[in-house]
């Protein structure tokens, strides 16, 4: 490590330098989502989702959602580094990481519930649905001007119209598991039975950065929670934590402390599955976060060889891992066994070793431009194609442009899906050229919900009130400095009403959307 690295890793100051690495794997892997969903039956079994659902192995086609899974993983350490190089609390954090998981929940619901709905067209209402998505968590520029105006208009409209399109959802009446609510009769409107493909991903996500946020980079505790993790799926498909608690006459005089845990963990099972969703599944993501550990810039993993040499002995551990808990219940991606999370993080990081050497140790960028925009811009690229699909079903187009889904040549199918990939990707290269960025940000909410201002009133009467001293610590104050959460976090520039400009900036405009 040269002497200047070295001194930047040691002061903290600097900006840590972007693992572009990341982001074409993140990108590849986009690329391999869109080209596996689009193709036809056509098409080798090999890249097809395995078949029956519950056979005994994977396919090309299997191993994208992990993937996904262990991207998140690699990219929370980096994430909450520099957010504590920004001066956010770890409390901070947490309310951030609940909030994007609120957004992948609410997402998932929508790729659920969209071909169910009778009120209005699928496609119509799917793809209203994904605008107002990518609208409402769109991310611009902090300082007034008219691209922030355009900014919080959009965000304004895209919460607006997601509330009116949930109110006006409708299915045909049946008998369903409802979060929190239980099982409900002739239920019409959203399913929660599953969460879908992003809800999963929320879960795994809040499940594994609670336990980050908790351990920190130690890796050997990390290690540790990956496999009680791993463990729990285990106890969850050999009937729980509580099957022989019969069996324990001992525990008598504390039985009614069992009883309730047993009572909340059934509940909660109701809605998040123990074993997969709680288990299986965010272990792949602290799979992610082990190899994110040595990408950090304190890291005592070097830059350069000593990360790939890191990588190579942590794949074939996992590898290994994988063939050992092999008896438990084979390789399945819909049962989430733990051989198809170990083998797939081993292969997630070898992947990431070779793109690592190609890419950051040697430069070598160029071939991966067509993917790295997809991959730092990955919600944008990930709702591009159901968006296509929609718009080619509602223009009657689907049949013609996608002929080659019913092709019964495998060529076409698989070339036809290989463009389709790379439409996506460039649409969302270009989106993203052209300024429009979106992100789960944890202030998107208080600058665009009308309870904004209200909140900033409680906070001045906060203020005014420990100036003058009139009223001791009580509810409101402990109401204002709640919400004072959220309004600092939407980072606008102080402003002066006399003055009518901005003091860190005097000649910065008033900003007409205060």
């Amino acid at each position: 490590m040269s002497e200047k690295t070295q001194n930047s890793v040691n002061s903290g100051t600097d900006r840590p330098q972007r693992i572009v690495s990341v982001d074409v794997l993140r990108g590849l892997t986009i690329l391999l989502m869109v080209f596996v969903n689009d193709l036809g039956p056509a098409a080798p079994a090999w890249m097809l989702h395995i078949q029956p659902s519950d056979a005994d192995g994977m396919t090309l086609a299997d191993i994208v959602f992990p993937f996904f899974l262990f991207i998140v993983g690699v990219s929370l350490p980096l994430a909450v580094e520099t957010a504590r190089r920004r001066g956010q609390s770890y409390s901070t954090i947490f309310l951030h990481v609940l909030q994007r998981t609120g957004g992948l929940l609410l997402m998932g619901l929508v790729g659920v519930n969209r071909a169910a709905i009778t009120s209005l067209s699928p496609a119509l209402w799917g793809l209203l649905c994904y605008l107002c998505i990518l609208c409402t968590w769109c991310v611009g520029p902090k300082t007034a001007g008219r691209r922030r105006t355009i900014l919080l208009t959009l965000r304004a409209a895209g919460l607006t119209g997601l509330i009116v399109l949930f109110a006006v959802y409708r299915r045909d009446p049946v008998t369903t598991t409802v979060a929190f609510r239980g099982e409900v009769q002739d239920w019409t409107w959203l399913q929660t039975q599953w969460w879908g493909i992003l809800g999963l991903i929320g879960w795994a996500y809040l499940t594994a950065g609670v336990i980050y946020l908790l351990i920190g980079k130690r890796r050997e505790w990390l290690a540790m929670a990956g496999g009680l993790l791993m463990a729990n799926f285990v106890v969850a498909g050999l009937g729980g934590f509580f099957v022989r608690l019969d069996d324990k006459p001992w525990l008598t005089p504390l039985r009614p402390v069992p009883d309730v845990l047993r009572t909340a963990v059934e509940y909660v099972d109701q809605y998040v599955s123990l074993g997969s969703q709680l288990g299986s599944l965010p272990a792949v993501v602290i799979c992610g976060v082990l190899l994110g550990t040595i990408l950090k810039q304190d890291s005592d993993v070097a830059p350069g060889g000593d990360r790939i040499r890191w990588a190579l002995g942590y794949a074939t551990l996992l590898f290994l891992a994988g063939a050992m808990t092999d008896a438990v219940a084979g390789v399945n991606k819909i049962a989430a066994t733990p051989t198809w999370c170990f083998w797939c993080s081993s292969l997630a990081v070898l992947t990431w070793a070779v793109l690592y050497a190609i890419i950051d140790m040697r430069q070598w960028t160029v071939w991966a431009k067509p993917v790295v925009s997809a991959g730092a811009n990955p919600l944008i690229a990930y709702l591009m194609h159901p968006i296509l699909l929609s718009v080619m079903s509602l223009t009657g187009t689907g049949g013609t442009i996608r002929s080659y889904a019913s092709s019964r040549s495998a060529a076409a199918a698989i070339c036809g899906s290989l463009v389709m990939a790379f439409v996506v990707c460039g649409l969302t290269t270009a989106i993203a050229r052209a300024g429009f960025r979106v992100r789960i940000e944890r202030w998107v909410l208080a600058e665009t919900c009308p309870i904004a201002p209200t909140v900033g009133w409680l906070l001045r009467q906060h203020r005014h009130v420990g100036q003058t001293g009139r009223v001791d610590d009580g509810p409101l104050r402990l109401l204002c400095e709640a919400a004072a959460v959220n309004l600092r976090s939407s980072r606008r520039p102080p402003f002066d009403r006399q003055t009518k400009r901005c003091p860190t900036n005097p000649t910065t405009p008033p900003n007409r959307m205060i």
